[in-house]
């Protein structure tokens, strides 16, 4: 539905009192009476001809023919002749742009706004709004305006923001639209008659019915047609009737959507407006749809397709081809529904009309269902999917980042009042030091709480007359953000507990042992305490990134081989003392083969578990917490159940939403962000499964996670080879056998690797850097080349490159820790045979060597025993004993300021410390990397965050040489 009220009465305004104010400013008495003979003649075709010949002569002074362009463009628009309406103004404009006539080049470009708005080209029109607004706001901020000329400039800025307002809430951005009319209401408020303010509240009625509060909008309406009719406002009235309509429509009260509809059909056809005509057919048509009508609506649909045409209306013209679609679709005939609603997609999508396109999806899917295109059907409905989720998800984000803009002014607002209230009381102070101590106490006291009273009532009779001036819209906005703000706020007292408790311990350890309170034979105990409670704080610190991740799309799973007993030996680990030490029974109970490999992400199932489990234990005083697996199906069963406090059915309602808890003491009493079981559930679903739960106050509960996942082929393998029960793999013969190049810059990276290269059989050749991978690949001609990425002179990518231009044939294989799937597939895109990540994964390594190399006796279950044999132990030691060398180097880059150096330092230290299972000191590595990356220039404060992190960095090398000395003592 159209609503072009505001544009209709300023089109009018702009077409009774604009000619006689140019006339008067230029003051050419000839041109004022050619204009009024002009516009004494009912035949407007006579008319555009008259002004022709007057804009032909060469005598006209620029005021004339600005003039004469400008009447010249509104007789086209009276005659609903939008396109040819847009060239006269357009010369109008320039005109005044090349005379620096700034109020008319305004002037001329709201025109035009107007114009291409009824032409449904929203863009434009609102590139032409506000290049016509900024005059008038720059006017009132530079001028000092005399009193009626600031009411003229007022009502002109306040037109053109509710001009704006109605494009974007035309092209379905209502949040936009909102902001407009809440900067067009005080204006009205201020200069505006009975008629605007009436205006504005029917406009804000119709976004209303955008965003489907009918209700609202319904009650609002009505009052408007009350006071229109009061006024005399047919027309106004007329349009209200036509969304009246529109809203009952879609609240499904089609009877009275249909009287509503043809009572503003009637006026608008007695009255020759052929645009709201148009609408109006195409509305009515809709309304027989509902009614299940199809030869009615057909009948008015084809009336909007022909009326809309002949005026270039384009927004009810894409609307009447899907209302035609859709009667053609109840009648049987498909065909003509998909050609109908075909035609309306393009309209929409030429006119960014989203509502529309995204209608038109589902329509399509549907049709082409019922024409038995089921994959094409499926992509419709995908996509219509997609852009109903897009759209949801973008209304919340602009949502989100004003709550979060309002919380902040609040909260400066408040830092300047306590300002404000201590400066205060240390004058007081000074001032009543004369006075005895009882005395002043007694004083300060009774002048700081009447000064509080009386700024609290004072603060609140401003806040009551602010809360007055808003209107009901307004304030239903404001209660949807009340209950954000709640939860919000528990969370952040939640979140500010979890963090302080961990960083109490660090900071009152790192302070004993910093004072020397702490004795040389604990520090070591003191040492752990730190990294317990540092990791505990990281582990905080990942949920709210894995949320963060989950939110927006980005959390990416990783499927692959593993064995479930291995998560449920790590799940008993974790919590069978915890357990003990409260006294409860911890058990486990699966009948499940070992072992059980499964192709399944399992370190977000161990995340969601151990989440599971932790609460378990932590709502639990007496009795046990039973942990239970099974397997049907192709599906994973795992339920765990306790005897701890319980829930009741309302809190279980809410438990696995964002920010929350069973009630908000929870936190008081056992702890906890509220993240978890969130965070828990929104993975489950990632995985395509989900979490029940069953519960009673008192009596327990049982959580019970399901998710469907394949069970692995090497799994049957491992199984066949344990019942075989075959020799041991140093009896067996027949390893692999070949040459394989392998080029990594890191020392002890290269030497893990060739190590189990060769444990297997292979012939390793190890180049430091990518020109030495070139040469000795086609020097040896190697069937596989796993190539590092990131390596000194050349890069892992340039030496691809380079072997591929001078003709080499063997595999190559990107060998790095950067294993995200949109880096992979860029690596595969360059030309690499496949990708190996780092730290290596021994079924995956297997799989790939076997491609290329002859393997004769041993099975894969067999290779991945005998390469979890190989001893690493030296390797690691070496690893950790060159860390304090690379902590040397990296402090001399970093105090030369040599952060390119210092970067791929880093860099290595991050891939090496993963190969050896070092996950802390890789993660901030990697973090450290990322920080040294980028601009040669940096900003005090991302200086200090990288000092911050190199002093983390140091400290996690401190803790692994610290321990790696206790195990060699």
């Amino acid at each position: 539905m159209e609503r072009f009220k505001p544009l209709l009465f300023c089109a009018l305004f702009i077409w009774l009192y604009f000619p006689s104010q140019v006339a008067a400013e230029n003051n050419q008495l000839d041109i004022e009476a050619e204009l009024a003979k002009i516009a004494e003649i009912s035949d407007k075709s006579l008319a555009i001809t008259q002004l022709q010949q007057l804009l032909s002569s060469n005598e006209l002074a620029t005021a004339q023919r600005y003039t004469l362009l400008i009447e010249q463009g509104k007789l086209f628009f009276a005659q609903t002749d939008y396109h040819r309406a847009i060239a006269p103004t357009l010369q109008a404009a320039k005109l005044a742009q090349q005379n620096n006539l700034a109020e008319k080049l305004a002037q001329a470009n709201k025109l035009l706004g107007i114009f291409y708005y009824f032409l449904g080209e929203y863009a434009q029109a609102l590139n032409y709004y506000q290049l016509s607004i900024q005059y008038y706001q720059n006017l009132s901020e530079t001028v000092d305006l005399a009193e009626q000329a600031l009411a003229d400039n007022t009502i002109s800025r306040a037109n053109l923001h509710n001009n704006i307002a109605l494009v974007y809430s035309s092209t379905g951005n209502s949040t936009l639209a909102l902001e407009s009319y809440q900067q067009a209401e005080p204006l009205y408020q201020a200069y505006g008659d009975d008629m605007d303010k009436i205006d504005i509240r029917y406009n804000i009625a119709a976004l209303h019915i955008n965003l489907k509060r009918f209700d609202i909008a319904i009650n609002m309406l009505k009052e408007v047609i009350i006071k229109r009719n009061e006024l005399g406002d047919e027309h106004g009235v007329a349009t209200a009737r036509a969304d009246l309509g529109v809203a009952y429509k879609d609240s499904g009260q089609y009877e009275l959507a249909k009287e509503h509809v043809m009572n503003a059909l009637k006026y608008f056809q007695q009255r020759g407006d052929k645009f709201n005509t148009a609408s109006q057919l195409h509305n009515i048509s809709e309304v027989f749809n509902e009614l299940q009508q199809a030869d009615l609506a057909i009948d008015y649909a084809k009336q909007a397709i022909e009326l809309s045409k002949e005026i270039s209306h384009q927004r009810a013209y894409a609307g009447a081809l899907q209302s035609l679609a859709k009667a053609y679709f109840y009648q049987g005939e498909l065909q003509l529904a998909l050609e109908n609603i075909t035609l309306s997609t393009q309209v929409a999508s030429k006119l960014n009309y989203k509502s529309l396109h995204t209608d038109n999806l589902a329509w399509s899917a549907l049709i082409m269902a019922a024409q038995q295109n089921y994959i094409q059907a499926s992509k419709n409905l995908n996509e219509y999917e997609n852009e109903k989720h897009n759209a949801t998800n973008a209304m919340l984000n602009e949502h989100l980042a004003r709550f979060e803009s309002e919380q902040l002014s609040q909260q400066v607002f408040r830092l300047e009042q306590n300002k404000k209230l201590q400066q205060l009381q240390l004058t007081k102070a000074e001032q009543q030091r004369k006075f005895i101590l009882i005395a002043l106490v007694l004083l300060l006291v009774l002048t700081f709480l009447m000064y509080r009273r009386h700024l609290e009532a004072r603060i609140t009779k401003e806040l009551e007359a602010r809360v007055t001036q808003r209107t009901l819209e307004l304030e239903a906005l404001t209660k949807e953000l009340q209950q954000a703000n709640q939860i919000k706020s528990q969370f952040l007292a939640n979140m500010s507990h979890e963090i302080r408790t961990p960083l109490t311990a660090i900071v009152g350890q790192a302070e004993a042992i910093i004072s020397g309170d702490v004795e040389p034979n604990d520090l070591a105990h003191e040492v752990d305490i730190i990294h317990g409670n540092s990791l505990h704080l990281l582990h905080l610190i990942n949920e709210i990134l894995d949320l963060s991740k989950i939110e927006a799309n980005k959390l990416e799973l990783e499927v692959k081989q593993y064995n479930l007993h291995c998560i449920i030996n790590d799940l008993v680990d974790i919590f069978k003392d915890q357990a003990v030490r409260k006294g409860l029974l911890f058990t486990v109970e699966e009948n499940l083969v070992k072992p059980f490999y499964l192709n399944i992400d399992g370190f977000r199932l161990k995340q969601i578990l151990i989440n599971l489990c932790a609460n378990a234990i932590k709502f639990t005083e007496h009795g046990e917490v039973k942990l239970t697996f099974s397997w049907q199906q192709g599906q994973l069963y795992v339920q765990v159940i306790d005897t701890g406090i319980g829930m009741s059915a309302e809190q279980i309602e809410h438990i696995f939403e964002l920010f929350s808890q069973a009630d908000n003491s929870i936190s008081r009493r056992f702890g906890g962000s509220g993240l978890g079981l969130y965070l828990s559930n929104q993975l489950a679903v990632l995985m395509s499964g989900s979490i029940r739960v069953e519960s009673e106050l008192a009596a327990g509960s049982k959580f019970q996670l399901t998710l469907p996942c394949q069970q692995s082929e090497f799994a049957a393998e491992f199984t066949h080879y344990q019942e075989a029960k075959q020799d041991s793999l140093e009896e067996e013969a027949g390893l692999f056998s070949g040459k394989i190049i392998l080029a990594d810059d890191h020392y002890d990276n290269r030497r893990l690797i060739a190590r189990l290269l060769s444990s297997i059989g292979l012939e390793v050749i190890a180049a430091s850097n990518g020109i030495q991978a070139v040469e000795l690949a086609l020097e040896h001609q190697a069937k596989l080349l796993l190539l590092d990425i990131q390596m000194p002179e050349m890069d892992g990518i340039e030496a691809l490159t380079k072997l591929r231009s001078l003709g080499y044939q063997g595999a190559i294989y990107a060998l790095t820790a950067n294993a995200m799937s949109h880096e992979i597939e860029h690596y595969m895109s360059l030309g690499f045979d496949g990708h190996l990540k780092k730290p290596i994964e021994r079924e995956q390594f297997i799989s790939v060597i076997r491609k290329y190399y002859q393997l004769d006796k041993y099975s894969d279950v067999q290779l991945s025993q005998r390469l979890a044999t190989v001893e690493l132990a030296d390797l690691a030691n070496e690893f950790t004993q060159n860390l304090s060398q690379d902590r040397a180097l990296l402090q001399q880059c970093t105090e030369a300021k040599d952060y390119n150096a210092a970067g791929r330092l880093v860099h290595k230290i991050a891939g090496a410390a993963q190969m050896f299972g070092y996950v802390e000191l890789s993660q901030l590595a990697r973090e450290l990397e990322l920080k040294l990356k980028g601009q040669p220039e940096r900003t005090a404060a991302e200086l200090a965050t990288i000092q911050d992190l190199l002093s983390c960095l140091f400290d996690e090398i401190s803790v692994i040489e610290h321990k790696a000395k206790g195990e060699s003592s």
